[in-house]
C-alpha cells in the first residue's frame, strides 16, 4: 500500500478547513438571519400585547358563569 506524502496531508488538511468554515459561515448566516427576522417580528408584537393590554385596564371584572 502506498502512503500518501507529507505535502498531500497537509493539503487535505487546509481544504478541510476551508470546506468547514465555509459550510460554518452558511449555517451562521441562516441562523442568524432567521433570528434576526424572528425579533424583527416579535418585538412589535409584544409591544402591541402590552398596548392593547394597557389600554383595556385590568381583567379581574370578567363574567364567570358556574
Amino acid at each position: 500500500m502506498r502512503q500518501r506524502s507529507m505535502l498531500m496531508n497537509i493539503l487535505m488538511v487546509i481544504g478541510l478547513f476551508f470546506v468547514g468554515s465555509f459550510i460554518l459561515s452558511l449555517v451562521m448566516g441562516i441562523v442568524g438571519s432567521l433570528l434576526w427576522f424572528a425579533i424583527k417580528i416579535m418585538i412589535p408584537v409584544a409591544i402591541a400585547v402590552w398596548l392593547v393590554r394597557v389600554i383595556s385596564g385590568p381583567s379581574n371584572n370578567r363574567r364567570r358563569y358556574y
